[in-house]
């Protein structure tokens, strides 16, 4: 199991140092330029799943993405939420 305190951790810097990558990483999910995304927040990071919420400019946008398995690590965290922003299957 993955602490709690460590999901809130990689939610906290990845929304604070890798905001051109989860522009760039939701855009290519979505078919957007990544110009068209104003800004993008992670929240509620599980091992299982992870809330995201964009504005463009026709307003706020808000999913919960799944992950295609569980993680059992943080790299596997960190891996899982790689494929579900880009929508990759591999």
């Amino acid at each position: 199991m993955i602490a709690d305190d460590l999901l809130v951790r990689i939610t906290a810097h990845t929304n604070d140092e890798h905001q051109a990558d989860l522009c760039r990483s939701l855009s290519a999910r979505l078919g957007l330029r990544p110009r068209h995304i104003v800004g993008v927040r992670l929240s509620n990071l599980t091992a299982e799943s992870v809330d995201v919420s964009w504005i463009t400019l026709d307003g706020g946008h808000h999913v919960t993405f799944r992950f295609p398995e569980t993680a059992a690590t943080p790299d596997e965290v960190l891996e899982q939420l790689g494929r579900v922003l880009t929508g990759s299957r591999c």
